[in-house]
């Protein structure tokens, strides 16, 4: 086997990397996604789970925009967003508006709001890590409710570096504050607008796996979901992920971690085997000269032996035949009767002035009833040939 080889130096890689994969520790995915598939730290599987259990009704994962949905976004259902900046766009905060002000529910979790959605409603925040003026260095931070429509004697504890925001414009007529942390500023607050309301609070990463599932932190994430009705909830991920759903074809195999390396090294080894095999097979390519054209010196030739011998009358009716030829052929004219219809009907056909058309027809009859004609006609009857074919 010629190439016994190369299959060994692809196994031996294979194993190498294998052995590598298998011998390393287990690394932790610390990326924030709220992807509502992933089971990483900083993914919302867990949340998602318990949604359905909270609303009363299966969750829709959406990548599109609130624009793009708002036909089919009515009063009848929640609408939720979970990311790190929630700042849309004015056709999607119109969208959103016109959603809750028609009697739709909606909860916004983010650390940050800007643009004309966190203007209309007056939103701000700030940290609590600069508290006092003091760079607050505790590991912990707490919230609790402040609304009656909860448990408030309940403390949830986060990781300060996760949970350290609060909305300092909130404590306004408009808003009814939720949650508040251990500073007693407010950390979700609820909007009414219109027929419906808005949630809004500013610790998204009290919904991820990491948070949801630590001591009794699903309470203050359920407490949170109360404030929707069991409605159908549409959970729109297009503000943090993006149009996920239109992503490569290849997604699934990439967001695998043994797919991933599988893929990889498949393309390694293709790109290894081309290169040997480039290598190994590579011939200098022999220049080969194009046959040469003697049609030209052939027509050349014959033309000379015909002129040579003074035989003009011969080389005339070749001329005359391939021009009838041509006329039969490309404008469909009959030329057994070269008469004044003929004419008249060659000249329009071909776009060639009347005049042009009526001389070369005059000097193709001349020469057809002639038994030999001189050189000086064979020359007159070619360079009428010609300005018919030059159209002049």
């Amino acid at each position: 086997m010629k190439d016994w080889k190369y299959i060994a130096y692809l196994v031996i890689l294979a194993v190498l990397l294998i052995a590598l994969m298998l011998s390393k520790t287990k690394q932790y995915d610390w990326r924030v996604t709220f992807y509502h598939d992933d089971k990483i730290p900083y993914g919302a599987y867990a949340f998602d789970q318990l949604m359905p259990q909270i609303v009363g009704n299966p969750v829709q994962h959406s990548f599109k925009t609130v624009y793009e949905l708002k036909d089919s976004l009515t009063e009848t259902h929640n609408a939720l967003f979970v990311c790190t900046t929630f700042s849309p766009g004015k056709e999607d905060t119109d969208a959103l508006l016109t959603f809750v002000h028609k009697g739709g529910q909606a909860l916004i979790a983010a650390n940050y709001f800007y643009g004309q959605f966190a203007d209309t409603l007056g939103l701000r925040t700030r940290d609590s890590f600069f508290q006092n003026g003091i760079f607050n260095r505790r590991d912990t931070t707490y919230l609790h409710f402040v609304n009656s429509k909860s448990d408030t004697t309940l403390r949830f504890a986060y990781k300060q570096g996760n949970v350290h925001n609060y909305l300092f414009k909130a404590d306004s007529v408009k808003a009814m504050v939720i949650n508040r942390n251990e500073y007693n500023q407010p950390v979700a607050v609820r909007f009414n607008w219109g027929k419906g309301s808005v949630v809004v609070s500013c610790a998204p990463m009290a919904f991820t796996n990491y948070h949801l599932l630590d001591n009794n932190n699903y309470k203050l994430a359920e407490g949170l979901l109360t404030y929707l009705p069991p409605q159908p909830t549409i959970w729109f991920q297009y503000y943090h992920l993006g149009r996920l759903e239109a992503g490569t074809p290849l997604r699934f195999v990439l967001l695998n971690d043994n797919l991933r390396w599988a893929y990889y090294l498949s393309i390694v080894a293709l790109l290894l085997f081309m290169v040997f095999e480039a290598k190994r097979k590579q011939r200098i390519i022999p220049i080969v000269k194009p046959l040469h054209n003697t049609t030209l010196e052939f027509v050349g030739t014959i033309g000379n032996l015909y002129f040579e011998k003074g035989d003009h009358k011969n080389i005339a009716e070749k001329k005359i035949q391939f021009f009838l030829e041509h006329v039969r052929t490309a404008y469909f004219v009959n030329t057994h009767q070269r008469d004044d219809r003929f004419i008249d009907q060659l000249a329009r056909k071909a776009g060639v002035a009347d005049k042009t058309v009526r001389s070369l027809v005059h000097a193709i009859n001349r020469v057809l009833e002639q038994p030999k004609i001189s050189a000086q006609q064979l020359t007159i009857l070619n360079q009428l040939i010609e300005d018919f074919y030059n159209k002049k």
